[in-house]
């Protein structure tokens, strides 16, 4: 007979097991056909966004664009001395292939762990203040980056910006070669954005990018 204290033990490690969330593997992102500079052309903030969110196919893409792998350890986005600051996150509206929720992008792997439930609605809405564009559209990437894994001071948090630009140009070019509508937010409390989302700690939000279809 297994003792009581085992068997609470037992069964709370059972219980850690079946929460235990397996990674979502994304699709490979397709060499497609647009060119860079069709993308160039087509780049808009657009702010008037509709659904559906993009599919899993499309968040593929996005991700990719922005932080995916497109050498082995090596990301699509510039890095300081291959440092990697960024982290990557989607709040989605839902798609037929594609729950909503919250959810961290990995980029070995090409893979989505889900992290909450919520919409932009509900969990990008509850920050005061929140511009109804973005909580009204269907997904939006959250940017967010940790400087400490460059370094200390000014100089750190310049890099992460900095790679932040670049990984978001990569993500609102993609939208644009496929067709969608996205933009940048400003003037978004990013530090109530961290705490509602429960990022990690020393973890900041750099920008918001909704993307969605355009609205006619």
């Amino acid at each position: 007979m297994i003792p009581f204290r085992s068997a609470c033990f037992l069964c709370v490690a059972l219980l850690l097991g079946a929460q235990e969330v397996v990674p979502l593997n994304l699709p490979a992102p397709p060499a497609g056909s647009a060119t860079l500079q069709t993308a160039l052309r087509a780049r808009a903030t657009v702010r008037a966004l509709a659904g559906p969110a993009p599919s899993l196919a499309e968040a593929s893409q996005l991700l990719w664009a922005a932080q995916g792998e497109n050498r082995p350890g090596r990301r699509v986005a510039p890095s300081a001395h291959a440092k990697h600051p960024l982290e990557l996150y989607l709040v989605t509206s839902g798609s037929p292939d594609l729950a909503a929720g919250l959810y961290h992008y990995l980029p070995s792997g090409h893979r989505l762990t889900r992290v909450a439930d919520g919409t932009p609605r509900t969990l990008l809405g509850a920050v005061k203040g929140m511009q109804a564009w973005i909580q009204e559209a269907p997904s939006v990437f959250v940017m967010a980056g940790d400087p400490s894994r460059i370094g200390e001071g000014s100089a750190a948090l310049n890099l992460t910006y900095y790679e932040g630009g670049a990984a978001a140009q990569g993500l609102l070019l993609q939208a644009a070669a496929l067709g969608l509508g996205a933009g940048t937010a400003a003037g978004v409390d990013l530090e109530a954005v961290a705490r509602t989302l429960g990022l990690p700690k020393g973890t900041q939000v750099l920008t918001l990018l909704p993307v969605g279809r355009v609205r006619p």
